[in-house]
């Protein structure tokens, strides 16, 4: 009979749920269109912002070095600058004079100086490229970058040309990739037990810092399911009726906690597959290439550790929500509840919980979302062991402050708001 009386209030709270047509919205819906829809404005923003380079030769010389027998002119230089930046969507023009730093409608103005081609060719000095950038034009950066790339293409190619020059010379068999890069470096990806893996292994720990990013997204809409559960109810006069029940109170809250950690299960796939259609566009409209490896272990990992974290939450909350006067007290209550674990997402985005120090790593064990973000890790760094151990701690931990919080609950207050 008691079984049978929870499953119609679990069916009563989850009906409820499906009605709330704005929650719904808002928690599973939004993150999965904003997240993209902002990728996409940033990508198309970008291509329509225009950045004007300006391309100044003050050299506007050809120089041949009569020992090395090679020949260096500034105007190739120049017309290297406006072909690659005219490609690549930027505004160039070539410009007489530096007075075009006047004019604010330039970015970026390109300084060749006199003696460049005569420096370039020298094997006793160095030739200068002067770039100067409007400052607070993020924009700009990004031609900055391509600039300097540019140039040091066009400086590789005069280094080859002096080298085979000097060899010619000294009648010395060499290669400039010899001369110019004699040491390299390589880096190899090797798991835990030293195994060459490929570069999924580093996609797939993007993937898992996404996903502990977005666990930061999924308290508020439980939180506030809960809250107007609750606070909801009493203020609507319906929460007698489901005291009345044959019931504990604690069966009435627990079909209530299921209702909320089930949205908040929903909001952290919709957030993290949002968030991830976010980061590719993002990267994309940056120039860069961002792949991304699904590992459904992983995401069946997070939405475990969603679950508990979100039960967590709520357990932690519960009582003081109880007792509060009204949704506004409420929500300010587990809004500071929600910084915390925003706290530990957003550092568990960039710092690895794992490589902290003992004695750290111990203190934030107090904090049961620490716990959130280990599970995690420790999955993604090959330790599964470690991975469930932190998991076993998260389902202890939301289980005893479940039971607690539930112990702790005052019917009375629960029917009576308290007086300010």
């Amino acid at each position: 009979m008691v079984g049978r009386s929870f499953k119609i209030l679990l069916w009563k709270e989850l009906v409820d749920l499906s009605r709330d047509k704005k929650t719904i919205a808002t928690s599973i819906l939004l993150p999965l269109i904003i997240f993209p829809m902002l990728g996409l404005l940033s990508l198309a923003l970008l291509v329509q912002q225009e950045v004007t380079i300006a391309v100044v030769d003050q050299d506007q010389s050809t120089y041949t070095n009569s020992i090395l027998n090679i020949t260096v002119s500034s105007r190739d230089l120049v017309d290297l600058l406006v072909k690659v930046l005219h490609d690549s969507g930027y505004n160039v023009f070539i410009a007489n004079s530096t007075d075009v730093l006047e004019d604010p409608s330039v970015d970026l103005v390109v300084l060749i100086p006199r003696g460049f081609t005569e420096n370039a060719s020298s094997t006793l000095s160095k030739a200068r490229v002067t770039v100067y950038k409007r400052a607070a034009v993020q924009a700009s950066s990004r031609a900055e970058g391509l600039v300097y790339a540019i140039v040091d293409s066009f400086g590789q190619r005069i280094s080859i040309m002096k080298i085979n020059a000097l060899a010619r010379l000294a009648g010395v068999n060499v290669t400039a990739e010899a001369i110019l890069n004699p040491v390299g470096t390589r880096t190899i990806l090797v798991n835990i037990q030293g195994q060459q893996v490929g570069v999924e292994a580093e996609l797939k720990s993007t993937l898992a810092r996404i996903l502990v990013l977005a666990l930061s997204a999924v308290i508020t809409p439980a939180a506030s399911f809960m809250i107007d559960g609750i606070i909801g109810e009493r203020e609507r006069k319906t929460i007698e009726m489901l005291i009345s029940l044959p019931l504990p109170v604690s069966r009435i809250i627990y079909a209530k906690l299921v209702a909320a950690t089930m949205l908040g299960l929903l909001t952290a796939i919709a957030d993290a597959l949002g968030f991830l259609a976010y980061m590719v566009l993002t990267v994309s409209a940056l120039g860069g290439q961002l792949g991304i490896i699904l590992d459904y272990n992983l995401l069946l990992l997070h939405s475990i550790v969603a679950f508990f974290t979100i039960l967590v939450t709520i357990s932690i909350a519960l009582p003081f929500i109880t007792r509060t006067r009204g949704i506004r007290s409420a929500s300010n209550i587990a809004s500071i509840i929600a910084i915390i674990g925003t706290l530990i997402f957003f550092t568990g985005f960039i710092v690895d919980y794992t490589r902290l120090p003992v004695d750290i790593k111990t203190l934030f064990y107090l904090i049961p979302y620490t716990h959130s973000v280990l599970a995690i890790q420790y999955y993604v760094m090959g330790y599964p062991i470690e991975s469930i151990t932190h998991i076993g701690v998260l389902i202890v931990l939301s289980t005893i402050l479940l039971v607690v919080s539930t112990k702790l609950i005052n019917t009375e207050k629960l029917l009576i708001a308290p007086r300010t």
